[in-house]
């Protein structure tokens, strides 16, 4: 019985452990734009609440007008061309708070489905076009870099978060399971003593 039990307290401890993999949501989150440099491709807002359907989270405006949105919704993130664009300098688009405030344990970890439509390397030495490796993240932010490439009209790059769980317990939790593993063992050892 003693076994038994100690089996269940194990199992539930691996259970935590193995459910770090689950995907965080963005909907109903509120998340953060910053983009650069100063007057070319600036977030039409610092920040939004992420719904699923309807008008795009954010928009990046070039001299007031709009060249591109981003919409976010369950954990993907697609930034669309508005009309042909290209941009001529070194463009960064960070969406930063991508983690819930109720989630702290999770943490962006990767990318992955990424896509890419109707972009194009500009002429330039240095651009390769919009790839894979232009969009880094940071624990709790997505950052696209859209330097010198030139975008069709509806031109996208679209990709989904990874996101993983702390597959440890906090300290206290650990704690707490020792002791009672302790208990069961002192237990035990008392029932095997007493008969």
């Amino acid at each position: 019985m003693v076994k038994r039990i100690a089996l269940g307290f194990a199992a539930a401890l691996l259970a935590l452990g193995v459910a770090g993999g689950a995907q965080a949501s963005l909907l109903g989150q509120t998340v953060t734009c910053e983009s650069g440099p100063a007057s070319f491709g600036l977030c039409s807002s610092p920040t939004a609440t992420v719904m699923d359907g309807g008008a795009p989270e954010f928009v990046l405006l070039v001299f007031g007008d709009p060249e591109w949105s981003i919409d976010l919704s369950g954990n993907s993130i697609v930034m669309t061309a508005t009309g042909f664009t290209s941009t001529v300098a070194s463009q960064l688009v960070t969406l930063g708070d991508l983690i819930s405030a109720n989630d702290p344990n999770a943490t962006i970890t990767g990318i992955t489905n990424f896509l890419v439509s109707g972009v194009e390397p500009r002429n330039n030495p240095f651009s390769d076009g919009l790839v894979e490796s232009d969009v880094s993240f940071a624990a709790n932010s997505v950052t696209i870099d859209y330097s010198f490439v030139a975008w069709s009209p509806g031109g996208f790059v679209s990709f989904d978060l990874v996101t993983t769980q702390s597959a440890l317990p906090e300290p206290a939790t650990l704690a707490l399971f020792g002791l009672g593993l302790a208990g069961l063992g002192l237990a035990a050892r008392r029932k095997r003593a007493l008969a």
